[in-house]
Parts: structure tokens; sequence; C-alpha cells
């Protein structure tokens, strides 16, 4: 063990002028964490400079040489240590953490980024705790210039490209109304279940019937979308229909990406309305209807009680835990949205990335997200605080995302 810590990188702090790294990866040890460091080795320019953290040295010693990163790029981190923190917030321009539960394991991050100036991404749906972080640290950051990009993965890139998108089709709208259905194939991870059970732990999942939750101000409207809890045959896809999981989470960074273009020229409509549905196959065959809905109903009823989670925890993955790799490559997500102007005008999109989208488009959309803003000028940069993928990034990054493998169309 005292072999594997020397090893690690040891800086004076006071003594740094500039930060040498922009992007250091915590988590690099985690099952989703390993895999984003397999994108990065893979796609980040020779130019960048990034290294990866993680709290037990000898499995990041093992990334290391599994993947040809110098023990100068390093670091040792237990993110609930304000010291540990401190030792690597202050050698880079950007935070990308993937360690979760993010209401665990989150908050000293993002409390240092929003003190001096450090961006920040990460990957969690954990709307409740993301609400807390901004009244805590909102103002520090805007002050001290950092961006912080929560919801950075699956959860809720293709939900914000996607209102964005629909959005730009209407002019002067003054009532839009988006419904998204989802078909997706893949995995949980045991990251992924360990932050959906701290929810029921927490309590969170009492505030997600707020829409309003995340908004930035109350000058944004919403209404809701025609059939937003809706199960059954939907004749709009001609498929079995019931609401998307994730869609509590996704509607809510839509609704504040709304409201903070509010305030500026890219306004979406005077109100707007969002839902997200999953697609469930042909009139023909309602079993993966029936499947799904019981899984949610039970989910819903079951979550409160320890001892259902306790026995989530025996027959689900554990942390660190996923699909195969073959599982993996061969999932995929597919979405298709369709929008309507005051239910005159009309307009759909279809967008598709090939993977498992737990598990694959995760890592597609969170480290396309840091590398993207590592490369930008920070001149052009705009707005501070904590902002969704589409406020921070703008739409340059729709087009990135294009040409590196995201399929998007608009009708």
């Amino acid at each position: 063990m005292c072999r594997v810590f020397l090893c690690l990188r040891i800086f004076n702090i006071d003594s740094m002028s500039t930060k040498p790294f922009d992007i250091i990866l915590v988590g690099a040890t985690g099952f989703t964490g390993r895999r984003a460091v397999k994108y990065l080795t893979d796609h980040a320019p020779e130019s960048l400079e990034w290294g990866i953290a993680a709290r037990n040295t000898q499995k990041l010693a093992r990334i290391s040489d599994d993947f040809s990163i110098g023990r100068d790029r390093c670091f040792k981190v237990d993110t609930t240590d304000p010291e540990d923190v401190k030792k690597i917030i202050h050698q880079t321009r950007i935070i990308v953490t993937t360690v979760g539960p993010f209401s665990l394991y989150g908050e000293e991050l993002i409390k240092q980024c929003a003190e001096t100036g450090t961006h920040y991404l990460d990957i969690t749906g954990e709307v409740g705790f993301i609400k807390k972080m901004i009244a805590k640290y909102e103002d520090a950051a805007i002050q001290n210039g950092s961006i912080l990009i929560p919801f950075s993965g699956f959860d809720s890139v293709p939900a914000d490209i996607t209102a964005y998108s629909l959005s730009k089709e209407f002019t002067e709208a003054s009532k839009i109304s988006i419904k998204s259905y989802y078909n997706i194939s893949g995995g949980f991870n045991g990251g992924t279940i360990a932050t959906m059970l701290n929810k029921f732990e927490s309590g969170e999942y009492k505030e997600m019937n707020d829409p309003a939750l995340l908004l930035k101000g109350a000058d944004q409207k919403l209404h809701k979308t025609d059939g937003t809890r809706f199960f059954g045959y939907d004749s709009l896809i001609s498929k079995w229909s019931a609401p998307f999981i994730m869609g509590t989470i996704n509607t809510k960074v839509v609704y504040r990406s709304a409201s903070l273009y509010d305030r500026n020229d890219h306004k979406y409509a005077d109100s707007i309305g969002y839902s997200e549905h999953s697609a469930l196959g042909p009139w023909y065959n309602p079993l993966p209807f029936l499947f799904i809905s019981l899984f949610l109903t039970t989910l819903t009823l079951l979550g409160p009680y320890s001892w259902f989670r306790i026995l989530l925890k025996k027959i689900m993955p554990a942390p660190g835990e996923g699909p195969s790799e073959e599982s993996i490559q061969n999932g995929y997500f597919r979405l298709k949205a369709y929008a309507t102007d005051n239910g005159r005008n009309t307009s759909t999109l279809t967008m598709s990335y090939p993977g498992d989208p737990g598990n694959k488009s995760t890592i597609f959309f969170l480290c396309e997200s840091a590398l993207f803003l590592a490369e930008r000028d920070q001149s052009f940069l705009g707005e501070k605080g904590f902002l969704t993928t589409m406020t921070a990034l703008g739409p340059e990054f729709i087009e990135r995302l294009k040409s590196r493998g995201l399929k998007l169309t608009i009708n």
C-alpha cells in the first residue's frame, strides 16, 4: 500500500500559480468511471492534460497500468474529505465525477468548485440534491466564475437537446407541448441502483412531483401535456406506452433550461409542457407494457420501505458491477419526440445512439461535454453557476455530438 501512495503525485498547493490539468476524472475505479477513463484515453486530444482520481489507491494503480496513465496523473481522493478534495481542485480547470450517490459523495466537490472558480460535471439524476446545492452554492459559483453542469449523462442530455431543438422550430410560440417516446435496450449498473435506492432512503422521492423544482425564477410558465402519466395503448405512436422511468428527472432539467433561456433571446415559449414515455411494442404484444407497468408500480409503492430496498440490493448489481461488455455494446436508445405549437403547427425529432444508454450513452455525453467545455475559449463562455448542458454549451455542442455518432433529425 505504501508503494502505491508514493507513486501518486504530491503538490505544494500554495505554490501553484496555474492549474496543470484541464480535466480530472473522479471515480475512475468504478464501473462507470473506468469506462470514462477508456473514452478519454481513446478520444481526448493529445494537447489536453487530464488525470484520474479515486479513493482506493490500489485500484487506481491498476487503472493507471491498464490504460498506460502515468502515476503523475493519478490522485488519491476521498470526496467527503475537504483536504483531499482541495488537493485536486487546485490542480484542474474542470472536475468530472461519476461518484454516486451524489447526495452522499458529491457536495464537497460542488462546494469547492463553486468557491474556487472550477468547472464541474456529473451524471447525477438526484434532482432534490441539486436543488439544495443550487440554494447553497449558486451565488458563490456565479461570483467566482464556475460553471456547474449536473445531469450530464443519459440523464438528461438527450431530453435537453430535444426540447431546445424543437423549440427552435417555432417562432414566437406562446405555448409548446413536447412528448418524447423512448425505446431502449440496456441494463442497470450497481451505481445507478444505489442512487435510485438512496432517493427513497433520503426522502427525495417526495419532491419529484413538483415540476418547477429546478426553475430559475418564476417567470417561465409550465403546463401538462396530454396523457402525462398515461398507461395503455397510445394512438400517437401506435404502440403500448407507459411513463418513462427517467421522465421525472429529465422533465425538470428541460424546465430549468427553459427558465434560464427565458431571460435571453433563446426563449422557448411563454408556456412549455414536456413529458416522457416508453414505447413498448405493437398492439398484439402487450407483454413489455405489462412488465414495465408492474415494475414502475411496484417501485413506486414499495420503494419507501426499507425491507424492499434491502431485497433489491441483494438481487441487483452492487456498486462497481454492471452488464457485460457484449450487453453494453448491443444496447441502444431511440427517441422520437412530437411537438405542437398552440395545438396548430407540429414538428418531430428522432434521436439515437448505439449501446446501452446507462453504460455507454452516459459516458459519451459526459465525456464529450467535458471535452467541449475544456476546449472552449473562456472568453466565449456565457452564464456561470448551475447550468444545464444546453445553456452551458449551446447549439454548437449538438453539432459536435452529431459528428461523433449521435443521430438526430428534425421534420
